[in-house]
């Protein structure tokens, strides 16, 4: 990751370890993508690379999604805070992307 910028959400260590998961694997899949386009690598090769990287990012939001829903802690947070789980992964990641 850029920086290795990390995230403190000050509650649930492994939220945080899985949101810093997902955004890596975003991060790896849209800068590959970037690449991709600029290169004159074979459709198919690229197809399937960016399709396991697609995979990959999905499979990290969906555990990240999973813990969000089973971890009392991060439920606990979001009532008290008055947010929802979902937007406070987009707060998240909206603020990596924006520094």
């Amino acid at each position: 990751m850029e920086g290795e910028l990390l995230y403190k959400t000050a509650f649930c260590a492994e939220y945080e370890r899985l949101l810093c998961v997902c955004v890596q694997s975003l991060d790896t899949w849209k800068n590959r993508r970037e690449e991709i386009a600029n290169s004159v690598l074979r459709e198919w090769e690229a197809g399937d690379e960016l399709m396991r990287l697609q995979e990959d990012y999905a499979k990290a939001y969906s555990h990240l999604e999973k813990h969000i829903d089973n971890c009392e802690l991060c439920h606990f947070v979001s009532k008290i805070s008055g947010r929802n789980n979902a937007s406070v992964s987009i707060a998240v990641m909206d603020k990596k992307h924006s520094a």
